[in-house]
């Protein structure tokens, strides 16, 4: 069917004119503008710092809001008490992570930056080893939180 609509003569003219037509990114506006400029800078694209990030960081924060309504349903579980120990540290490190560019952007304050970039990490780190250790030796983040709650 697909191939037949192709083959009438009004989709084939259509088709020869777009085809013709330069995208309108691609349309030269002044040609007295030079069309390199190499006084800017700029930096290769990163898989974890564009849309992907955005990504991770919403699924982090929707995964949160299931977690915390199955403990509540359900009551204590060992897998929600693992799902929630990586979620949350998780969900917090991206948080003060934006906090920390924002506020102390690596290109005014590079000491303070890179300072507080490892002290992040590093208790992030503390954080993830904390919730593992609490929900193996102990009684586990959702009990914990039923115990507090009640």
């Amino acid at each position: 069917m697909a191939l037949r609509l192709a083959a009438t003569p009004a989709i084939r003219s259509t088709a020869r004119i777009m085809m013709r037509q330069q995208p309108m990114g691609l349309v030269k506006i002044h040609s007295s503008v030079s069309q390199s400029n190499t006084a800017v800078a700029t930096h290769k694209p990163d898989r974890l710092h564009g849309s992907y990030h955005w990504d991770i960081e919403r699924a982090a924060s929707l995964a949160l809001v299931p977690l915390i309504a199955s403990q509540l349903a359900y009551g204590a579980s060992p897998v929600t008490d693992t799902l929630l120990g990586v979620i949350l540290p998780l969900h917090l490190h991206i948080g003060w992570d934006a906090c920390i560019t924002d506020y102390f952007n690596a290109r005014k304050s590079v000491l303070v930056n890179k300072l507080m970039k490892g002290t992040l990490y590093l208790s992030t780190t503390g954080v993830l080893v904390g919730c593992y250790q609490f929900n193996t030796n102990d009684i586990g983040i959702t009990e914990f939180i039923s115990k507090m709650w009640a």
